[in-house]
């Protein structure tokens, strides 16, 4: 039996250095999704919409949870989706003083995820990776774990600061 040695496949220096398989893979994956129905930012859960607009606290995210628009995240349980800078994150109320924050990209599928409130973990339904509220990854495809958020909850002022 023989083995075959492929050589590395060319790079084109416009990409970054990516080879045009990497490329290619790429644009298979985009049209794969496109063609599952990946749900997209407008598609999310109903509690889990946008909430209003967050404004910097320093280098952090601050949410006024007195804010009707963010009403949801009030709840144990309820959910809130915030755009940060460079990532779209979902907020999970977890208990009465504690909010749990991840990014809402699947690793592995880059669809949204879904809180699943009977199981207390993060879903992605295009090819159902499954994580902890901590970003962990529980169950493949995806092999890497969500980007995960410090927070911190003022009880007085009903505010959030989410910690980028």
């Amino acid at each position: 039996m023989r083995l075959r040695v492929v050589p590395p496949a060319p790079t084109d220096a416009g990409c970054g250095g990516c080879s045009r398989r990497a490329v290619l893979h790429g644009l298979a994956a985009t049209a794969a999704a496109a063609l599952v129905g990946c749900p997209s930012e407008d598609t999310l859960a109903p509690d889990a919409g946008p909430g209003s607009i967050t404004w910097a606290c320093g280098n952090n995210l601050c949410v006024d949870l007195n804010d009707p628009k963010n009403a949801t995240l009030t709840k144990v349980d309820g959910t809130l989706i915030v755009i940060a800078p460079h990532d779209i994150i979902l907020l999970v109320r977890t208990s009465t003083t504690a909010v749990a924050a991840v990014s809402d990209v699947c690793t592995h599928a880059m669809c949204g995820v879904r809180y699943d409130r009977v199981n207390k973990i993060l879903t992605c339904p295009c090819h159902g990776s499954k994580y902890t509220l901590m970003g962990g990854v529980i169950q493949g495809p995806a092999f890497r774990p969500l980007a995960r958020y410090q927070t911190q909850l003022d009880p007085t002022t009903n505010q959030l600061t989410i910690v980028l």
